[in-house]
């Protein structure tokens, strides 16, 4: 496939600066890596013909998803597997369909690593494990990610993500937080609470940080490649610390993360006692692991959010919508800026009450009142830049 016109379809999915990201972050993981793609019998008979398309587009960036039918229901694995494979190879795109076995032996376990040396996409059929308990086929799913030290599994489905009786679908499920509330309620479809049940115990059970995301074939793209995503994502939660100052915090490794999710270099003094970031940090919310972190001020017209960052390697997994929650949920009223480059500003538009855009800087507010504004406005210009251009 022409590279301009997988260029211009992703950008088509999100913004450039989103799918530069995420393109960067896929590249310099492990090609194994990537992803896992579930798709059953159901979804390759209904939405075979998107599906395959978007198999295209990735494998024509270079990334290789696992794909594994027949994990929820493996009758008929085989032969969607097969077909899967047809439609690739019709379009030119490499492909390998391995059965699984029903134990995931070493010698399939290495068939589907050498795949990713043949830029090949690996089609894993589940047939094989069709009289299996879906709690086994699970334990196939968890020793194949592990094997592979994936990043992140989705499950291709009918609905756009976990559902609701009556509401819309769930964006983001933080397990630690929402898992009991979740299926303490009959609101959840039968497939959806069993699923919820089965992803917990595979994250808990897996030693890398991994998400899951639960998507619509149509929107697999938009879930891959964009801040907002398109389906559930699905995390095993994280802990996160509250702190007022630095004083309890680790700087250095503040400051890798800050570099980290800016790209940029701090400048020279910003961490020391007295220094720009150590002035903006009077109340600071902190993931256990340094992946994430908000820091605020006080000032006379309202807190200022001076950093909101997350490690570019956790990028993708929910930790930024925790933090925010928190954040908005302890400040109702508070101001911020970001430069109009900044990926995302997107995100940032649809979160708050206004904003004024300039060619340096978009100034941001939530909870503030109006006569407030221009003072915010002026704030946020007249403040120094903390990272080096």
């Amino acid at each position: 496939m022409d590279p301009d016109i997988i260029q211009r379809f992703l950008e088509s999915v999100g913004q450039k600066a989103d799918v530069d990201l995420y393109l960067k972050l896929f590249r310099s993981q492990r090609k194994e890596s990537f992803a896992i793609i579930v798709a059953d019998a159901q979804i390759v008979r209904a939405a075979l013909d998107p599906f395959h398309f978007d198999l295209r587009i990735l494998a024509g960036l270079g990334l290789y998803p696992v794909v594994l039918v027949g994990l929820l229901d493996a009758r008929d694995a085989d032969k969607q597997s097969q077909r899967i494979w047809e439609w690739l190879l019709e379009d030119e795109v490499p492909a390998r369909v391995i059965g699984s076995g029903t134990d995931l032996p070493q010698e399939i376990q290495t068939a589907v690593h050498q795949t990713f040396d043949e830029n090949t996409i690996p089609i894993v059929s589940l047939d094989a494990a069709k009289e299996l308990a879906i709690d086994d086929r699970f334990r196939l799913l968890r020793t194949l990610a592990a094997s592979l030290e994936t990043r992140k599994i989705i499950f291709l489905s009918t609905s756009s993500g976990i559902e609701r009786e009556g509401a819309p679908p769930i964006s983001l499920v933080n397990l630690s937080a929402d898992y009991d509330r979740l299926l303490a309620t009959s609101d959840l479809p039968r497939r959806h609470a069993s699923l919820l049940r089965h992803v917990k115990a595979l994250l808990e059970a897996l030693p890398q940080r991994m998400s899951v995301a639960v998507v619509n074939p149509l929107h697999l793209l938009r879930e891959l490649f964009t801040v907002n995503g398109a389906g559930t994502l699905i995390r095993k939660g994280s802990h996160f610390e509250k702190h007022d100052g630095l004083g309890a915090v680790d700087r250095a490794r503040l400051t890798t993360l800050l570099e980290s999710a800016f790209g940029r270099s701090l400048v020279p003094g910003a961490m020391e006692d007295g220094g720009l970031v150590v002035a903006q940090s009077e109340h600071v919310y902190l993931e256990e692991n340094y992946l994430g972190a908000a820091l605020l001020a006080s000032t006379a017209i309202a807190p200022y959010l001076g950093k909101f960052a997350v490690d570019r390697q956790a990028q993708g997994d929910g930790i930024g919508g925790e933090i925010w929650a928190m954040l908005t949920r302890d400040f109702p009223v508070f101001f911020w800026r970001a430069r109009p480059s900044n990926p995302i500003c997107s995100w940032y538009a649809k979160q708050c009450d206004g904003l004024a855009r300039f060619p340096d800087w978009h100034v941001y507010w939530r909870g503030l009142p109006p006569e407030k504004i221009p003072a915010a406005i002026a704030y946020c210009l007249a403040l120094p830049q903390s990272f080096q251009d």
